[in-house]
């Protein structure tokens, strides 16, 4: 921008709890970080509307309630442009006054899974369809939505009915911390036979598809899996049981990040047969580190894999089981996988983002300008 000119002001609303390890707290780290290095331009101001985690059902439902009257309270800060980071917390726009906002969304899970779009899913809540009949409410009085996939922006545009010129796609990079990991990563012999999924206990990552898959390979190559997340559920214990790979299986816990870039180093290859991912950072994560993958053609995967990897159907485990012990038993496959995916992941930096996610903020507060003019 001209000298002459200020900076853009915008204000990011974050839902996540501060000591929050989850993606949205994430998100809102790496764009901080990127626009700080990349967008100069654009000023960011974090608002916090719930520093301290909620415990408990209740406290979670009160937590809803509360947000939108805690946004309201942030009206006097006047930025240019609102920034919603969660789009499942759209909703909290409502109370953001006259000035223009842009949202970010992540997924449409849940919204997904009421149109009945992942048969066996556990049923939405009458609360919880309310919660994003608002949310869609918001996406389509917001000046732009800042989508993190094509694939996630297909989503919104069918589901809320967005105009075209309402939304754009601006790709994850590398989280910061994981970035300065995977560039400091030395070359080092991978445990040979290991196995690693990332992900949460929720339905769509499919986690008991993961053990299902592992329990099918050759074990003279898949010696170990390596299940890094939440705790397993009492149904996950007992498929492990039920499969006799009980004792095959390390249940790494939440790992921190240098646990975390650890086991990208050390593993032998990623499987991540999700259901539905708004992007899947695993997975890039997993490429920059040179980890080989194997996921599901769902949702964003394909794009964000490009040909790195193989992206496969969900309904043929046995293709992930082929795919799998191709890369396990041949040094060869495994190497050019490497090549592959480290390739890939330089495509997604964080220069670009910060670049791409300032023409989004000048790109809505125009959108809004446009409306406004007679």
């Amino acid at each position: 921008m001209a000298g002459s000119q200020r900076p853009v002001r915008v204000a990011l609303l974050s839902t996540a709890a501060l000591d929050g390890k989850g993606s949205m707290r994430a998100y809102a780290d790496t764009l901080l970080a990127a626009m700080a290095c990349h967008a100069r331009e654009i000023h960011l101001e974090l608002v916090e509307l719930d520093p301290a985690p909620a415990r408990g059902p209740w406290n979670q439902r009160l937590q809803t309630l509360l947000l939108p009257l805690r946004a309201r309270a942030q009206r006097r800060r006047a930025p240019d442009l609102w920034h919603v980071l969660d789009g499942s917390r759209a909703y909290v726009a409502r109370a953001l006054g006259p000035r223009p906002y842009l949202v970010t969304v992540h997924d449409l899970i849940p919204w997904l899974q009421a149109e009945g779009m992942f048969p066996g899913a556990p049923p939405l809540g009458a609360a919880a369809r309310g919660l994003w009949r608002s949310n869609g409410l918001a996406m389509q009085r917001s000046a732009l939505l800042a989508c993190v996939s094509d694939s996630a922006q297909r989503d919104a545009r069918r589901a809320f009915a967005i105009a075209p010129g309402k939304s754009v796609v601006v790709h994850h990079p590398l989280r910061p911390a994981m970035a300065i990991r995977a560039g400091q990563a030395a070359a080092a012999a991978r445990d040979n036979g290991v196995v690693l999924h990332v992900g949460n206990n929720g339905f769509y990552k499919n986690r008991e598809a993961v053990l299902r898959i592992f329990s099918k390979l050759d074990a003279r190559v898949a010696t170990r899996l390596v299940m890094a997340g939440p705790a397993p559920t009492g149904e996950l214990l007992r498929a492990g049981h039920e499969l006799g790979i009980s004792n095959r299986i390390d249940w790494a816990g939440d790992p921190d990040d240098d646990a975390l870039a650890s086991l990208y180093r050390r593993s032998s290859v990623l499987l991540f047969p999700s259901l539905y991912e708004g992007f899947g950072w695993p997975v890039l994560e997993a490429m920059a580190f040179g980890l080989p993958v194997v996921a599901a053609d769902s949702g964003s995967l394909p794009e964000v894999v490009g040909d790195a990897a193989a992206c496969l159907p969900l309904a043929d485990e046995q293709q992930f089981v082929s795919a799998l012990e191709q890369l396990l038993a041949s040094p060869e496959v495994a190497r050019a996988a490497t090549a592959r995916g480290l390739a890939r992941a330089r495509q997604f930096g964080a220069e670009e983002f910060g670049v791409a996610m300032s023409r989004a903020y000048l790109m809505a507060i125009g959108n809004q300008r446009k409306l406004a003019t007679p």
